[in-house]
């Protein structure tokens, strides 16, 4: 009696901690719920490739103006090696080619002076000073709040000289 009251007693709590069964209605609304999460998230999913290959496209474009603009830099930072290697002219000779070249004598045109030299630039006696004491130029850059690129100029163009 003891044996079969206690299978009793287990039986009853095995039903009470089953889960009712879903109604048809239940299980079909969830599927349609699972069904429709699935649609967003591969709607989701284009949209996230879309906007990737969007990205990558403008990505590669800035890319190609850096690469442009970094090409220019270059040119310019060649001429100004060339320009700093010519000779320049004084300021008598210039006036007088230019004025046999206008054919008018008496027309004095205005020429802007020459750059100051780089020695008397403060920002470049900084730089020269680091420079010397080891530093490299991102580190310059970083204790004289400039750009690297600057920095590097000012170096270069202390070994064109």
């Amino acid at each position: 009696m003891l044996l079969v009251s206690w299978a009793l007693m287990r039986l009853r709590s095995k039903t009470r901690n089953r889960k009712p069964l879903a109604r048809p209605q239940e299980i079909i609304e969830r599927n349609r719920q699972v069904r429709g999460m699935q649609g967003q998230l591969e709607e989701l999913m284009v949209e996230v490739e879309a906007l990737t290959r969007r990205f990558g496209v403008q990505l590669d474009a800035k890319a190609r103006r850096l690469e442009n603009l970094l090409a220019q830099a270059d040119d310019r930072i060649e001429q100004l090696r060339e320009l700093q290697g010519q000779p320049s002219l004084h300021q008598g000779e210039v006036d007088d080619e230019q004025n046999a070249a206008s054919g008018n004598a008496s027309v004095q045109q205005e020429r802007t002076p020459p750059p100051a030299p780089i020695e008397e630039d403060p920002l470049a006696k900084s730089v020269y000073q680091l420079a010397d004491s080891g530093m490299d130029a991102h580190a310059i850059a970083m204790q004289l709040n400039e750009h690297v690129g600057k920095v590097e100029l000012i170096l270069a163009l202390r070994k064109a000289k």
